[in-house]
């Protein structure tokens, strides 16, 4: 199988020019620690790009975890576990759901952070809107990517929020197969859908159906994740951190 060349944002130019900086504090943690010290001292400005560089990392994991994911809905079967192929499949249309969601939320995030904006106003309910509020002066061009990631998922937003605050997710192919499913230990007939199509085939378009909405989605958040690291100011506010006490 062809293998599509994965983006790791926190190798992109912008975030790995605040790599030695990240080192400096990290190897500052590590020698502190090894004394026996949990506090540490770093200058804002290595403050300022662990701080930026932990955001990137966060969006590369969800990223990572989306793929796996992806992985696990191509699966037409789950034979080493107890728990119905159904149940299996819905479980990771929602982990990966949340996740999506996620990353357009700690974009967000990444651009507050980048602006210096504290992570007490940026991180609570409401957030999104003070970094947008901030950003469109600062960087019109990053709040209108935004905005896009934003109109980009906005059809998985009501099945995104029913699995986060309702319930799981479904759709009435799933429901089909939970019949099948189910009918062995409650004695459903099902017969009259097996006739009309098998559970495997039945199994083949839900899997085709998911990998069809959720997986093209990814190149296109990805890509406006690189256009939104690339169209932060990362070098003014390194000079903005230099001119603070250190």
């Amino acid at each position: 199988m062809c293998l599509r060349r994965v983006t790791i944002h926190s190798e992109n130019p912008n975030i790995k020019q605040l790599f030695p900086l990240v080192t400096e504090s990290l190897s500052k943690a590590m020698s502190a620690l090894s004394n026996g010290n949990s506090n540490y001292s770093a200058s804002s400005l290595e403050i300022y790009a662990q701080d930026v560089f932990s955001r990137v990392a966060e969006i590369d994991n969800a990223f990572k975890n989306m793929r796996i994911t992806i992985e696990y809905l191509r699966k037409t079967s789950y034979s080493d576990s107890s728990y119905n192929f159904s149940e299996h499949h819905s479980f990771h249309i929602e982990n990966f759901l949340l996740r999506l969601t996620s990353v357009v939320d700690r974009s967000y995030l990444l651009a507050g952070s980048t602006m210096l904006m504290e992570n007490e106003k940026i991180e609570k309910m409401g957030g999104n809107g003070k970094v947008s509020e901030e950003l469109v002066h600062f960087s019109p061009p990053s709040d209108t990517i935004l905005k896009t990631m934003e109109d980009t998922i906005d059809h998985l937003r009501i099945p995104r929020n029913k699995v986060a605050h309702q319930a799981g997710f479904s759709s009435k192919n799933l429901c089909v197969l939970q019949t099948i499913e189910n009918a062995k230990s409650e004695s459903i007939s099902v017969k009259q859908i097996t006739d009309i199509m098998s559970y495997d085939e039945i199994k083949e378009v839900v899997i085709d159906e998911s990998i069809e909405q959720y997986e093209k989605i990814l190149p296109v958040i990805d890509n406006l994740v690189k256009e939104l690291i690339d169209s932060l100011s990362f070098k003014k506010h390194i000079t903005s951190c230099c001119m603070r006490t250190p």
